[in-house]
């Protein structure tokens, strides 16, 4: 199908983007409207230093279709290969000193089978303990994972010993939903598992970005949408003044311009500064949906970059740490690979390190911040070089509370000609890469539908 009115996307992030290519896959062209100078959202490239670090480190699952999919789109095979490290699934403690901390490593097999090999051969629990994970996790699959609606994690966990809880679902909770286990949804949870674990080979593998986000995705959906007809605005605010079956007027830089409809790809705090006054006043409904979403809650992620002068050997990629305060660790060297070394201080090694799901870290100065965390890793590692270097990256709004029976708007389309993307649309996952991919392929599948 053919336009002469483009589709107007407000948000360059992965939603955003995600609905462009696939509008432009049906012949429909897409103008994306970005305020920020580089294109990502809340999953994009900052420079700091001249090292080209993200704002919040972002692991992906064998599991999460869509995003590979997406991915082949924008990429030419070489490209694809590159831009993902895949890696089994392992929970491996950082440094010689968490001697009581959880070792598994997950094996590449169909449905739970590499899972629960991994279980079966894992350090720190007991005969009794392993036993009664793999029949919690039996029951959990028989049950089709389905959970009740008001279930938080903590009450679907509550059947196992509590160290397992400990040591392995809750970590995991925290890893995909940002969201503590005591408030995070269990549904959720269980769909995350149901993906991973109940589905093909591969499909728990972690997937490490070996590039910066917006690289990785946006950018190169920009350049994808460029071959395609398409057109990307960074530095451009738009805004929605009228709306109808007939078209949407929006308002770019003080200039009115026309589009075929608009697919609205902005966090669900920025959503009510995408409509003008009058806009939400012309569409009861719309407002209604909108004050809904101004109910939800939000947990931040603070990631600590770390930077050192000589080369540590660590256990694994992806390491566990002890929660006092990080969370993970993971091993960037190609971020290091990418660097500006004339602006740089000699690093032979950077890591960085993930604080999920609010807390008092945000609160606390940066530079305290950077001593405790870099005084975790020496606990576990004594013999780590001295920090040459470091960055503190704190979203406060990183993700929205993955809880149970929180608020979604109702469908992608909010009104004639409007639709909605964003990772907070999607029903199924919680706020991840995927979620937010899923959301914006539905939205330009309604597009496409109201469009016939």
């Amino acid at each position: 199908m053919r336009h002469r009115q483009p589709v107007a996307i407000i948000g360059g992030g992965w939603a955003g983007c995600a609905a462009a290519v696939e509008l432009a896959a049906h012949g429909i062209p897409v103008t994306v409207y970005e305020t920020a100078p580089v294109l990502g959202g809340r999953a994009r490239r900052v420079e700091r230093d001249g090292l080209p670090i993200d704002n919040g480190q972002h692991l992906l699952l064998g599991a999460y279709t869509a995003t590979l999919a997406m991915l082949a789109r924008v990429h030419d095979e070489a490209d694809a290969r590159s831009t993902l490290l895949r890696l089994p699934l392992a929970i491996v403690p950082f440094g010689p000193r968490q001697r009581d901390a959880l070792t598994l490593r997950a094996r590449r097999g169909p449905g739970r089978l590499g899972l629960l090999v991994g279980l079966l051969c894992a350090r720190a629990l007991s005969v009794r303990e392993r036993v009664a994970n793999i029949a919690w996790f039996r029951e959990l699959e028989r049950s089709g994972f389905a959970r009740p609606p008001q279930e938080t994690v903590a009450g679907m966990l509550a059947p196992l010993p509590p160290r397992v809880a400990h040591l392995l679902w809750e970590p995991l909770c925290i890893a995909a939903l940002n969201t503590p286990a005591t408030a995070a949804s269990a549904q959720v949870f269980a769909n995350v598992l149901r993906a991973a674990f109940a589905g093909a080979g591969g499909a728990s593998d972690f997937l490490l970005p070996a590039t910066d986000l917006s690289t990785l995705f946006p950018e190169a959906a920009a350049r994808h949408l460029a071959r395609h007809g398409g057109h990307v605005r960074i530095d451009a605010r738009a805004q929605i003044v009228a709306a109808d079956s007939g078209g949407v007027t929006l308002a770019v830089s003080d200039r009115a311009e026309r589009a075929a409809a608009v697919v609205v790809a902005v966090g669900p705090h920025q959503l009510r500064q995408a409509f003008a006054r009058e806009a939400l006043s012309a569409h009861p409904p719309l407002a209604a949906a909108i004050d809904v979403l101004d109910t939800l809650d939000y947990e931040a992620i603070v990631t600590v970059w770390l930077g050192y002068a000589t080369r540590v050997q660590l256990p694994a990629p992806i390491a566990r740490l002890d929660d006092a305060p990080g969370q993970w660790l993971i091993d960037r060297p190609d971020v290091l690979a990418r660097g500006d070394r004339r602006r740089l201080p000699p690093l032979a090694q950077l890591v960085s390190v993930t604080i999920s799901a609010g807390g008092p870290q945000t609160t606390v100065p940066q530079a305290e911040l950077v001593q405790a965390v870099d005084a975790q890793l020496r606990r576990a590692a004594p013999a780590l070089p001295r920090c040459a270097w470091s960055q503190v990256i704190a979203e406060r709004r990183a993700t929205y509370a993955c809880t149970p029976r929180r608020a979604t708007p109702a469908g992608p389309r909010l009104a004639p000609g409007v639709y909605v993307a964003g990772d907070y649309v999607d029903t199924v996952y919680p706020a991840t890469l995927e979620a937010a991919v899923r959301s914006g392929v539905a939205a330009a599948a309604a597009v496409c539908a109201d469009l016939r």
